[in-house]
């Protein structure tokens, strides 16, 4: 999307005149330009502050923002989160509406964007600290085990099962050191002595309950039922004393932002903390302020870590992703901040309208025919309860949480599928009243569940938008057992594009047959499988299904998923390959043909082997170049369905390229080197072609090449040439084979050097050579062998090398060949054909190689 910023002042409504067509023509070409996906940044400190749920990449709601609005746009999230849509709004020059019920999310949002004096948090800071270091270090006293002097606690582990303590993590300012102990007869003193003491203020009591029905993602322990439960007893007494001193701040703004420093926090010093492994040199100390509650529950650890609440507080004002840090970079970002109490006022100098209300209500505060753009990321059905995850931070807060009119999936709140989707669609018709004719929606989506990830998209169209482009957008990092999951599971995130039509219509869910819906499906299943070449995970074919359901009408008539119909074909269609790691254990499930050789129009060429040539073509293009940059690329030339997961991009990276102290990637001089031996190799096998005495043809790319102040086509030493055996209609492809042997017209050696593992194609070309006697060499560097090994894994591949005998030689051993008999006149092939190699998963100590299969 980078190429077209040029374009964002352009309006992208219809023009007006005829000056104007040009523009829009641009400006509409730069949306058709958003169809694949967008390489994430890391979140700045702004985004760092505090911890929330599936909050999508700043970077890639900008571009859509920028990209789908010009300066002055109104832009909505109805379910806006932690708030980077309207954040990222009013960065771009736009005016931002965020809207949620959730009122922890709102405040999030505002506490994230508000400008607000650094040097008055830092004199704040200083009063808290005043008031609150020492009375909170009293509770977390020890002496150190070496000088023996006081020291302060940092952590300490517990058993929450025999309700002990197991170990003291500490520092000792005598010592200048981080330490730890086993709990001893003084600190069993302290514990009970905090025991007997009254906590001394407010704290909250609430209930991980739904009128008396536990939280679906709470503890399920009656002991720890409670929001006061989930701490012990000391760090219960230390928030306490921390929030009371907080709540006596005078200045408004300034007790807002230490509120949300307090709740960035509170989940930490909770007993939901699983044990940290200590850092470099015992640095126990160092906690990210969003490294902890990792699962979407209320899960207490049997084993977990009590953090001293001073040193937690103090890290989410001071530390890296602390408010002065955060703050400092909101206030640099964000050069216009001011907050809106109604709608109207965003056309009276306010620039960002946030509202704690409730989306299907969207009409009661937003004029209809009012928004310019919409971006959203709605509920995930059950798969985050985002309500009951809330209610740690909003009971400190004090804020009630509107439970019953939560959009989700929970047993507990009597809420069903059914409940979800027509809530949804409900919702969605009302961004549909507000948004302008004729402008666009996106809708991000994390898909875990089909079924809910179809009722996304039922509900959007059923309340009147037409859907226009799916784009796929890879997780960074996504797990190997998320991805091999041959059914039922979508990683990553969808990016959809609905737009509001100039004339309102209606759709109906029954319009579309089941029986033409399972059809696509198959079809869609087969063309994405053909396109890719290889055995591919489910992930990458349902993306390429849904962009197929779309485009063929279907999307909203299937009852079944995509997976269920591709399992009804297993036995005629489809077959599941076992995936296997290093060590040969079975990893998961990629989906493959029954029978490859009915498929007319398959890929002979895998896309692994493209993406390979492609990434090394970025590679050899550039003198060095980001993962950031080498994955847009990639996204581009290869989208959708085509689109490889990031860690096989890295992996073909630590392949071919080394990293720079800026964390670049630039080509290794290897391959470099390996790449200027092509040349080389044809010239060594064209030398001892002759000397074994057959007739050198030398291929037609490679001719006009010199090696050896030598002319590659000098080495073909009979001008009279022909090809005896091969069928006319194969000829000119045979003839671009690098390298062939022949005997009296009869091919018996062909040999293709390949620099790189995409050797699919040098394979395929060979087959033109329609006789089991010849011998097929591909030669390869010595390096490649270890990558060369696992792909020779690929069904196609493998099946060829089968077929055809196709064996290795490794650049090195044809040298050392070469240089040993380049004096003599004559050379036997029963020696030659000694350094044929096949290539060993372990070359130094793998005896375990392919030749099992020949």
């Amino acid at each position: 999307m980078n190429e077209t910023k040029q374009f964002k002042k352009k309006n992208i409504n219809k023009p007006t005149n005829l000056f104007n067509v040009k523009g829009y023509q641009m400006a509409k070409q730069k949306i058709e330009q958003i169809n694949y996906a967008t390489v994430a940044k890391p979140h700045t400190h702004m985004y760092l502050m505090h911890k929330y749920w599936a909050r999508k990449p700043y970077n890639v709601v900008s571009e859509y923002i920028e990209n789908y609005t010009k300066e002055g746009d109104i832009v909505l999230d109805p379910f806006c989160g932690s708030g980077p849509t309207p954040i990222e709004a009013i960065k771009l020059g736009r005016k931002g509406i965020g809207v949620d019920l959730n009122p922890v999310s709102t405040f999030v949002t505002k506490m994230t964007a508000v400008p607000i004096d650094i040097n008055q948090i830092k004199k704040a800071f200083e009063d808290i600290k005043a008031n609150c270091k020492n009375e909170i270090n009293e509770l977390y006293k020890t002496k150190c085990k070496k000088c023996k002097n006081d020291a302060i606690i940092l952590a300490t582990i517990w058993d929450r099962k025999k309700s002990e303590s197991l170990e003291i993590r500490y520092y000792c300012g005598n010592c200048k050191a981080r330490n730890a102990k086993k709990p001893g007869d003084e600190h069993l003193k302290l514990l009970k002595k905090i025991e007997k003491m009254n906590i001394p203020y407010w704290y909250p009591t609430q209930r991980l309950a739904y009128n008396g029905e536990d939280f679906k993602e709470g503890t399920h322990l009656t002991d720890a039922d409670s929001v006061d439960k989930l701490f012990t007893k000391r760090n219960l007494i230390s928030l306490s004393i921390l929030i009371n001193h907080i709540e006596k701040v005078k200045d408004q703004k300034t007790k807002e932002i230490f509120q949300f420093a307090f709740t960035s926090m509170s989940h930490l010093a909770s007993r939901m903390c699983p044990v940290a492994k200590p850092g470099g040199k015992g640095h126990w100390s160092k906690f990210s302020a969003t490294s902890f509650w990792s699962q979407h529950r209320y899960y207490l650890p049997i084993i977990s870590m009590e953090s001293n609440v001073w040193m937690l507080f103090r890290s989410a004002v001071e530390n890296k992703q602390g408010i002065i840090e955060g703050k400092t970079d909101s206030n640099n970002q964000i050069k216009y901040y001011k907050e809106a109490k109604k709608f109207d006022d965003l056309n009276d100098g306010a620039n960002i309208f946030l509202k704690t209300h409730n989306a299907l209500e969207l009409t009661q505060i937003i004029p209809k025919d009012s928004v310019d753009y919409v971006f959203t990321d709605p509920p995930y059905g059950g798969a985050v309860q985002y309500f009951e995850l809330s209610t740690l931070w909003a009971s400190w807060l004090k804020l009630d949480l509107n439970y019953k009119d939560e959009v989700t999936i929970n047993k507990q709140q009597n809420k069903d599928f059914e409940y979800y989707h027509k809530m949804l669609t409900a919702a969605f018709k009302q961004v549909y009243d507000v948004l302008k004719k004729g402008k666009y929606m996106t809708v991000t989506f994390h898909s875990t569940d089909i079924k809910v990830w179809t009722s996304i998209i039922k509900a959007i169209v059923l309340a009147g938008f037409d859907l226009e482009k799916i784009v796929y957008q890879p997780p960074a990092r996504p797990s190997a057992k998320g991805l091999l999951q041959p059914y039922g599971s979508a990683v990553g995130d969808y990016y959809m594009r609905f737009r509001k039509p100039e004339a309102d219509r209606k759709l109906t869910e029954g319009q579309v047959s089941e029986e033409r819906y399972e059809r696509v499906v198959v079809e869609a299943a087969k063309r994405i499988l053909a396109e890719r070449g290889e055995p591919t995970i489910y992930q990458f074919i349902l993306n390429g299904i849904i962009v197929e359901l779309k485009q063929e009408g279907a999307l909203l008539s299937g009852k079944k998923n995509p997976d269920e119909v591709m399992k009804e074909h297993l036995k005629d269609e489809f077959t599941l390959i076992n995936v296997k790691d290093e060590k040969g254990k079975s990893i998961g499930k990629k989906w493959w043909f029954k029978d490859p050789k009915s498929i007319p129009y398959l890929d002979l060429v895998p896309l692994g082997d493209r993406v390979e040539t492609a990434i090394v073509d970025v590679l050899r293009s550039k003198v060095k170049v980001s993962f950031d940059d080498i994955l847009q690329e990639i996204f581009i030339k290869f989208p959708n369905a085509l689109t490889p997961d990031t860690q096989d991009v890295r992996d073909i990276l630590k392949e071919y390229a080394d990293t720079t102290p800026d964390g670049k990637w630039v080509l290794k001089p290897i391959v470099k080197v390996r790449e200027s031996e092509h040349s080389k190799m044809v010239y060594f096998l064209g030398i001892l072609g002759q000397k074994a005495g057959f007739d050198v043809w030398i291929g037609i790319r490679e001719q006009g090449d010199i090696y050896n102040k030598v002319k590659l086509s000098s080495l073909i030493n009979n001008k009279k040439l022909t090809f005896r055996f091969i069928p006319v209609t194969n000829l000119d492809r045979v003839k671009q084979i690098d390298v062939i042997w022949l005997d009296e017209g009869r091919i018996k050696y062909e040999f293709e050097v390949e620099n790189t593992t995409a050797i699919t194609e040098a394979i395929v070309r060979g087959s033109n050579i329609p006789h089991n006697t010849i011998k097929r060499l591909i030669i390869i560097p010595k390096e490649r062998e270890k990558l060369l090994y696992r792909k020779l894994e690929e069904p196609i591949l493998k099946e060829s090398l089968i077929r055809d005998s196709w064996q290795f030689i490794f650049y090195n051993d044809l040298e050392k060949f070469y240089n040993n008999n380049n004096r003599k006149k004559e050379i036997s092939t029963e020696i030659f054909d000694k350094i044929f190699r096949m290539p060993k998963n372990d070359p130094e100590h793998t005896q375990n190689s392919l030749n099992v299969y020949l």
